[in-house]
């Protein structure tokens, strides 16, 4: 997965414009836990998979402090 290496770590909507773009299909798997979840307000991917003819995003949220 080389190729898609430069968008972990992006805000959830630039990589889906990325991939928009491109017009590659892809779906998103949300990854939260029960924590906290007030302070966790950005998502961000941290994998992405190769499907057969699309790609799977996997995102968690983050709090404020990475911003």
């Amino acid at each position: 997965m080389k190729k898609y290496y430069e968008l972990l770590g992006l805000p959830l909507d630039e990589v889906k414009e990325y991939f928009d773009n491109r017009k590659i299909k892809y779906t998103t798997t949300i990854l939260q836990g029960k924590k906290d979840q007030d302070k966790l307000i950005y998502p961000r991917v941290i994998k992405i998979t190769q499907k057969e003819n699309n790609v799977e995003l996997f995102v968690t949220y983050f709090s404020g402090s990475l911003k």
